[in-house]
């Protein structure tokens, strides 16, 4: 694992605050597209699937090469009412969640970073891709959040 990927991971929760604090209240519950989150959908989707992150990750530890159950995140955040939840507690959630994932990271041996997970869609993954990927997913939604501040 490259020294700067548990750093990365880390700091997801706190850009995200920081970004949200800059934007306008008045800007919370709309979308800049119709294909896109708010910004209130954006803060409980990234807690939300923080949880099924490291769930992939925690199932290849335990159990290397096991197949995971993949979402349709649209559906998700319908049935799970994104549009609905309060934006403060889901930036803590999503702090927490991350803490935790960043702690289970950190009791990982760098042989571990090699266990898999079969995606069916991704095929074989190891715990340090879907490492990268919740860096690489934090920078979707952190430029996301970053147009509102276009104007």
């Amino acid at each position: 694992m490259h020294p700067y990927l548990l750093k990365g991971v880390s700091l997801g929760p706190t850009v995200v605050k920081r970004l949200v604090e800059l934007i306008p209240a008045s800007k919370i519950d709309t979308a800049l597209s119709d294909d896109r989150f708010t910004i209130r959908e954006v803060v409980a989707h990234l807690a939300d699937w923080e949880v099924l992150f490291r769930a992939r990750m925690e199932l290849a530890h335990s159990t290397p090469g096991s197949p995971i159950t993949t979402y349709d995140e649209g559906e998700r955040a319908i049935e799970r009412n994104y549009s609905e939840l309060d934006l403060q507690e889901q930036l803590d959630l999503y702090a927490a969640e991350r803490a935790k994932t960043v702690a289970f990271l950190s009791s990982l041996t760098p042989s571990d970073f090699r266990l898999t997970y079969v995606h069916p869609a991704m095929g074989v993954m190891v715990i340090e891709d879907q490492a990268n990927m919740l860096v690489g997913h934090d920078m979707y939604h952190v430029e996301q959040l970053a147009a509102y501040l276009n104007g």
